[in-house]
């Protein structure tokens, strides 16, 4: 079997020390010892620059110490092996050369052949093991402070011990700051039954453990959070914890449902359409040649029971007209527009609506908003019908009607909020569908033909309402 070489650079004056030295190493079986000497300081450091495996340096140099060298050596190699050598049992050359980084220490005349090779095996396998947990530490602090997910680090009471820049920006993390106090993760946290049981999970949990939850957010928001929890190996009491925001994924997955729904609409529709209208047609000619065709004495006798058919046959037909029309992706007039000023013009025309209800307007819109490709006649009638909604659903009471707008991740979003009645959660999911109306008066089509205007222009529009809270619409569109 191949011995294994160990280049070994040792520094002493003594050249006495040197060849005890020298001939221990040669009694060791496991390893080639290749011994070169230093006879002092100016020496050594010409000499450190060479590929050493261990380095061996006496604590006495002249007037000077090892500790010089052992500083230099650790300056060029962070974590070369080094072990201290001295005559003298001191132990404040012990903590010294510990302090700088040695290796380990052995008092000359205190050690034999095999523990000193011993030594200087576990101190090459020590300097290895250093390293390598140094590029693993650093490579996982890269990941730690570069992630786009939240990571942060708290004890057993939800403290906060230490946070990646996602989570101080994502939740306003900033012990830096002079009046800043304790930030425990569990007060982020909205419900009250979720804040139970989240401290619940940081007193018993020993393996991966992921907990969705309500957050808040510094500019009063929420986020729906999905928290990933790992208790510490080395110490119990602590936690390591991802965040995963769910609220941009909750939101595609309801865009990518309503568009599905939508389209299902418009083929129900043109099925419904193709099927109806024939017999439809066949109904009205029917009931105009039965006009024609009886004695004006059955006609009397029957009272106006032919002309109510065929003015239920127009208004059927102008029923599914309307179905057609608010679920059929129309041509557009596309230009480019401001969605400020959309806005705008769609206020203004039912301003004397505004002025009636004495609904105060609370604008807060991005000044260099972008510019979005539109059909602005149809943008203006799809704003309007949202306005109009929110009307009717503040009623008598001080109505007030938030707009605002914003550029976020190259999307374009509009946002209109009343304090209205709001929608029951069991309304919600049915709120866009054709001649769906919980109003007394109304086609049912207003939302419908909304959400057609703005799917026809790729954008996706959402809903979110409590119950005597209000409602709040979000439309997305891509900029221009």
């Amino acid at each position: 079997m191949t011995k294994h070489i160990v280049r070994v650079l040792y520094v002493d004056d003594d050249m006495d020390d040197f060849l005890l030295v020298q001939s221990m190493l040669k009694q060791c079986q496991s390893s080639i010892f290749e011994l070169t000497n230093a006879g002092g300081i100016q020496e050594a450091l010409q000499m450190i620059s060479r590929p050493f495996d261990v380095f061996l340096v006496d604590y006495k140099l002249g007037s000077e110490t090892g500790i010089n060298v052992l500083e230099a050596i650790k300056r060029k190699f962070k974590h070369a092996p080094v072990i201290i050598l001295t005559g003298m049992d001191s132990g404040h050359a012990d903590r010294e050369a510990m302090e700088f980084g040695a290796s380990d220490y052995l008092i000359k005349g205190g050690f034999n052949a095999p523990m000193l090779e011993r030594t200087i095996r576990y101190a090459i396998r020590d300097a290895a093991l250093h390293e390598s947990l140094e590029i693993a530490g650093k490579k996982f602090k890269n990941i730690f402070e570069r992630s786009a997910d939240p990571i942060v680090l708290v004890n057993s009471d939800s403290l906060v011990l230490d946070a990646n820049p996602s989570f101080s920006k994502k939740f306003g993390y900033n012990p830096s700051k002079e009046d800043f106090y304790p930030f425990y993760l569990r007060n982020l946290i909205v419900e009250d039954t979720d804040r139970r049981n989240f401290s619940k999970l940081l007193s018993s949990t020993s393996d991966f453990t992921d907990f969705q939850a309500k957050l808040k957010i510094p500019s009063g928001q929420h986020i729906e959070g999905l928290i990933s929890i790992a208790q510490d190996e080395a110490n119990h009491e602590l936690f390591q914890l991802m965040i995963k925001d769910l609220t941009q994924l909750k939101a595609q997955e309801e865009e990518q449902f309503n568009i599905k729904k939508f389209s299902s609409t418009g083929r129900i529709a043109r099925i419904l359409a193709h099927e109806v209208k024939n017999p439809l047609t066949t109904i009205m000619l029917s009931a105009e040649q039965l006009g024609y065709e009886l004695p004006e004495d059955v006609i009397k006798e029957s009272g106006d029971l032919v002309d109510v058919i065929k003015k239920n046959c127009t208004r059927i037909n102008q029923l599914i007209m309307q179905l057609l029309e608010s679920t059929r992706f129309s041509e557009l007039d596309l230009r480019q527009y401001n969605i400020n000023v959309l806005l705008e013009e769609a206020l203004e025309s039912i301003n004397d609506r505004l002025l009636l209800q004495k609904i105060d307007i609370i604008r807060d819109y991005e000044v260099d908003i972008c510019t979005i490709n539109a059909d602005g006649e149809k943008f203006k009638i799809a704003f309007t019908n949202l306005f109009i909604n929110a009307f009717e659903a503040m009623g008598n009471r001080k109505g007030v009607l938030k707009i605002r707008t914003l550029t976020q991740d190259k999307k374009c979003l509009v946002e209109i909020s009343d304090n209205g009645s709001g929608i029951p959660q069991e309304h919600l999911e049915r709120l866009f569908e054709p001649f769906y109306t919980s109003k007394a008066t109304g086609s049912g089509l207003g939302l419908t033909n909304t959400q057609n205007i703005i799917l026809s222009h790729g954008g996706s529009i959402r809903v979110k309402s409590r119950v005597n809270v209000g409602t709040t619409f979000y439309i997305t569109f891509d900029f221009s």
